[in-house]
């Protein structure tokens, strides 16, 4: 016996279709951040597997009452996707409506998480660097690169220059005419120390490996530096991390859950969460000289605003296949 309800299935490109601005989703995730300082959400830790340091699968969910849906989405990321014509995450995301309990949508996670994995940095930069920035560099020159553009032209009034570095220079070549033609001036440099060195708000979206090298120490770090780190601590010592003068994190339980994979080991403790500083129950910078890192781990509250929105502008739109149930 049938349910008489129908999924709307979106594929990344009815998803894509429905143009969601990039400044609305930076507004949801701040709102669905903020909802979770105030403990209005429920999120248990993400649901974590690896095949092998090559492939990672896995899990997350949060029941957002604002929102009115709760949100779950499963999906794998690898470099070796590249190979398979593959981005580097694929994955999918089902919508369940609080009102029923239905799956109002099923749909690709991989746009949703490129964009709002770029404006919970946004957040981040809009509540914790310093004003006047005119620049801002990008350690890994790929999607999450191209997508931080996007999302940070809406929190950076001075943006003039972007310092890009890539292990592959081609990488790097292609994104620079990205921010040329966005209007601003690229700058390639041949070390990630140098996009320390010359700029004070930066991005890290490299490859997310338990076992890596990590080059950022405590003598990189400058006085009034934001650092945004998507890859985990891939990029990090921890003493590179315990020279921070204030460190943060989207998720401080999904700091402890992840410590078992071999991330974050030995990190100093964190201040808290970015939610906390965007709802104003706790501090941020306190003065300009003050060096800030926020470790985002990408949490299930980021995708439920999102995933609404879509949903609903998509069905307004007749995109997407009914999938009777």
């Amino acid at each position: 016996m049938g349910l008489n309800h129908s999924t709307l299935f979106l594929n990344r490109d009815a998803v894509e279709a429905v143009r969601l601005p990039m400044s609305t989703i930076i507004e949801l995730v701040e709102q669905g951040l903020i909802e979770k300082a105030m403990g209005r959400v429920q999120m248990p830790p993400k649901h974590w597997m690896e095949r092998d340091n090559e492939r990672w699968f896995g899990g997350m969910s949060s029941l957002v009452p604002k929102f009115g849906y709760t949100a779950m989405k499963w999906q794998s990321g690898s470099d070796e996707n590249a190979a398979r014509g593959l981005p580097y995450l694929t994955g999918l995301l089902f919508l369940n409506s609080l009102e029923d309990g239905l799956v109002a949508a099923v749909m690709d996670s991989t746009w949703i998480t490129q964009q709002r994995t770029a404006a919970a940095s946004a957040v981040a930069v809009k509540h914790l660097a310093n004003p006047d920035a005119p620049s801002f560099g990008v350690l890994g020159a790929g999607v999450q690169a191209r997508s931080h553009l996007e999302a940070l032209t809406h929190v950076m009034p001075h943006l003039k220059e972007v310092l890009i570095y890539d292990i592959n220079p081609q990488a790097a070549d292609a994104f620079a005419e990205v921010v040329r033609a966005a209007g601003f001036t690229p700058v390639i440099v041949s070390s990630a120390r140098a996009i320390f060195d010359q700029t004070s708000v930066l991005i890290s979206c490299g490859r997310i490996k338990a076992n890596v090298e990590r080059p950022v120490d405590a003598d990189w770090i400058k006085p009034g530096l934001t650092a945004v780190a998507i890859d985990y601590d891939c990029y990090w010592k921890p003493a590179g991390l315990r020279a921070i003068d204030c460190l943060l994190t989207d998720d401080l339980g999904q700091i402890e859950h992840i410590k078992a994979y071999n991330y974050f080991v030995d990190s100093p403790p964190f201040r808290g969460e970015l939610g906390d500083v965007a709802a104003g129950i706790a501090k941020g910078r306190v003065s300009a000289s003050d060096s800030i890192a926020v470790m985002n781990m990408g949490v299930a509250v980021e995708d439920v605003g999102a995933a609404k929105a879509i949903f609903e502008a998509a069905k307004a739109r007749g995109l997407g296949q009914r999938l009777d149930l």
